[in-house]
Formats: structure tokens, C-alpha cells, sequence
């Protein structure tokens, strides 16, 4: 997994550095084949912790009360 979140960094910073922003009026990109995920969920209700889980990896923020995931 941790190769896989590498290699989406580093496409990323590639588009970015090319100029593709992933904005919504330029035609189909690279930004269209990453991965994308949403969670929804109440205030603790384990969002955090189950994306971690998914990943692998401890790396999102946890216990402000304003966290906007």
C-alpha cells in the first residue's frame, strides 16, 4: 500500500508540475484515473480510523472537533 500511495503522490506532482489542475473544464486528465474516496459519517464516528485501516498507515488528523473529512 505504501507504494501505492507513493506512486499517487508522485502522479500527482506530475500533473501539477505540467499544468494539469484537475480543473473541471479541461478535458479528461490524468487527475481522472486517481483514486478518490468519500466518507461520511458523524463527529467520531470512526472516520479516521477506517480509512487508516484501509491504508495501513496512521496519517490523518484526529481529535481538534473540527476535522472536515
Amino acid at each position: 500500500m505504501e507504494n501505492l500511495i507513493s506512486l499517487v503522490n508522485k502522479i500527482q506532482r506530475a500533473c501539477t508540475a505540467l499544468g494539469d489542475h484537475g480543473e473541471a473544464t479541461a478535458l479528461p486528465t490524468l487527475w481522472d484515473a486517481l483514486p478518490s474516496i468519500a466518507v461520511v459519517g458523524g463527529q467520531s464516528s470512526g472516520k479516521s480510523s477506517v480509512l487508516e485501516s484501509v491504508v495501513g498507515k496512521d496519517f490523518l488528523p484526529r481529535g481538534s472537533g473540527n476535522d472536515k473529512l
